[in-house]
């Protein structure tokens, strides 16, 4: 996205209505109140034939929804992303990088070898069948 969001046109902004209308209808209208055991709300019920309605008869007065709702997703991605992707890095990939350390395991194969003129690998020679379903 980096900072533009795209604009749709009549059919793009309908779908949007819908989809955006049935997610609201059915995360707050039974999603959450069967999980949490609370009373069944109304007002998911009213904003979706409110948007499928405005779907239908004028789907361009969606576009400030539209809009709105593509840069509060914007935010909440340049936020929750840098978070994400830390949690994994210190949960999953430093403690497989210790435990190899731990156990001498070198995969690059890094070691310094003053014995040899260079590092360099020959490479494997693929025989011409190899490409013949390369998938």
């Amino acid at each position: 996205m980096h900072g533009v969001i795209e604009t749709l046109d009549a059919a793009g902004y309908r779908r949007f209505g819908f989809e955006f209308g049935a997610i609201i209808a059915v995360f707050f209208g039974l999603l959450l109140p069967w999980a949490w055991d609370l009373g069944w709300p109304l007002w998911p019920w009213i904003a979706f034939g409110v948007l499928a309605i405005a779907a239908l008869a004028v789907p361009m007065a969606l576009k400030p929804v539209h809009y709105g709702w593509m840069t509060i997703g914007h935010w909440i991605g340049k936020i929750t992303t840098p978070i994400v992707l830390a949690v994994m890095f210190y949960l999953l990939i430093f403690p497989c990088s210790v435990i190899m350390k731990l156990f001498g395991h070198d995969p690059m194969r890094r070691k310094l070898d003053t014995d040899v003129d260079s590092y360099r690998l020959d490479s494997k020679e693929n025989p011409e069948a190899n490409l013949e379903y390369p998938f």
